[in-house]
C-alpha cells in the first residue's frame, strides 16, 4: 500500500516543504527508474534463458528477448515497482526530515541538506541492494516458467541457498526436490530480501531439437 508523504509534508514548516521539494523524487524520476529497472530484468531474464539453455544440454543458444508479451509484462513489473519506489523514497525523505527537526529544532536549509546528503548516502548502501535483487530474481523467475513452458521441459527443481528464516522458504527448503510445474507454480521472491531461486534441474534435451528451442525472440 502507498505511503502517505504528501499527507506528513503537509504539516512541516514552510522551510522544510522546501527542502523536501528539493530532493523529492518525481514522475522524471519515476521514468528514469521505470527504464533502469526494465534494462536490469531484461538482461536477467535473457541470462536465465541462457542458463536453463545449457541445462538442457543446448550450451550454445543464448537468450534474446527483443519484443512480445514477456518484454511487457518485464516492463509491467518495473512501471509497478518504479512507483513503490519512488513512493517509499519520498515517504522516507519526509520522516528523515521530520527526525533532523526533533534533533536540532535550529536546522536551517544548509543543516538540513548536509545532514540529507548523508542519510541518502547510508539509505543508497542497502536500497541498491534489495532493489537490484529482487528486480532480478523476478526476472529470473519469469525466464524460467517461459523456458519451460514455451519448450515444454520436464524435470525437477530445488530452492536454492538452503539458509532461510522466512517460514515459506523454510518450507520449500525442507520439500527438497520438486517438479518444475510446482516449481515455475510458485516462484520466488517470496517476501521483500528474498534472495532464493530455483536451481532446476530439467531433463536433456536431444540435440538435434537444440536449434528449435524457444530463447525469447
Amino acid at each position: 500500500m502507498p505511503r502517505d508523504w504528501e499527507g506528513v509534508v503537509s504539516g512541516m514548516s514552510p522551510a522544510q516543504k522546501l527542502v523536501h521539494l528539493a530532493m523529492r523524487s518525481d514522475s522524471f524520476s519515476e521514468e528514469q527508474i521505470r527504464g533502469e529497472l526494465t534494462r536490469m530484468r531484461r538482461r536477467a531474464y535473457e541470462d536465465e534463458l541462457t542458463i536453463q539453455a545449457r541445462r538442457v544440454g543446448c550450451g550454445s543458444r543464448r537468450g534474446r528477448l527483443t519484443t512480445g508479451p514477456s518484454l511487457t509484462a518485464l516492463n509491467e513489473l518495473s512501471i509497478t515497482d518504479a512507483a513503490s519506489i519512488v513512493n517509499t523514497y519520498n515517504y522516507d525523505l519526509a520522516i528523515a526530515i521530520l527526525n533532523i527537526a526533533a534533533e536540532t529544532p535550529a536546522a536551517n536549509r544548509h543543516v538540513y541538506a548536509k545532514r540529507l546528503s548523508g542519510w541518502e548516502a547510508k539509505r543508497n548502501q542497502w536500497k541498491a541492494a534489495q532493489i537490484t535483487q529482487n528486480t532480478e530474481g523476478t526476472a529470473r523467475s519469469m525466464g524460467q516458467k517461459d523456458f519451460c513452458t514455451f519448450n515444454d521441459v520436464q524435470g525437477f527443481a530445488v530452492l536454492r541457498p538452503t539458509v532461510a528464516v522466512c517460514p515459506v522458504c523454510v518450507g520449500w527448503i525442507k520439500r527438497g526436490q520438486v517438479s518444475l510445474k510446482v516449481a515455475e507454480n510458485n516462484p520466488p521472491p517470496y517476501h521483500p530480501n528474498c534472495p532464493h531461486l530455483w536451481e532446476t534441474r530439467p531433463n536433456q534435451v536431444a540435440k538435434l531439437e537444440c536449434p528449435n528451442l524457444w530463447m525469447g525472440d
